[in-house]
């Protein structure tokens, strides 16, 4: 009399392999989720820089501070992953917390201006995190970026 049906063994592979791809797995997506959490200090980076590239396009000169960007002091810029935003000689600096995961906790992300090395009235761009200007151009401001390399948006490495 022959049954139909799965040995032992043949369910002990299953099992494994399923194992072994969940291992492999959580991991990644922890690192997605933490990617998904910046989505909302870099909408709140974009309204920042507009206002620090008017303030250069009117002064030709970069704001040392929040007040002279005209935007709220730092205490006020907060989000639900966002403590703080500061502006120190153009650079924007988002400080990370509130409801953050663990390692984003107390980190900074830094947008930083580049201007064309020469030419004030060029249009600038701007570097994120490690990003590094490209040949002709000159980044302004210092890099606070604390962020992991392997969580950064891969625009900002």
């Amino acid at each position: 009399m022959r049954t139909k049906g799965f040995t032992l063994i043949e369910l002990m592979v299953v099992v494994s392999i399923i194992g072994i791809l969940a291992a492999v797995a959580l991991p990644q997506y922890s690192k997605y989720i933490q990617r998904a959490e910046l989505v909302d200090p870099l909408a709140m980076a974009a309204a920042i820089r507009e206002d620090v590239t008017v303030y250069y396009l009117e002064n030709r000169r970069f704001p040392t501070s929040n007040e002279q960007a005209g935007v709220p002091a730092s205490k006020f810029l907060i989000g639900n992953r966002v403590t703080g935003i500061t502006v120190d000689n153009g650079a924007i600096h988002i400080s990370l917390g509130n409801k953050a995961s663990q390692p984003l906790q107390n980190t900074v992300l830094t947008f930083r201006p580049a201007v064309v090395t020469g030419s004030p009235t060029s249009p600038i761009a701007w570097l994120c995190g490690f990003d590094e200007p490209v040949t002709g151009m000159q980044a302004v401001g210092d890099n606070r970026t604390t962020i992991p390399k392997e969580i950064l948006p891969s625009a900002c490495i």
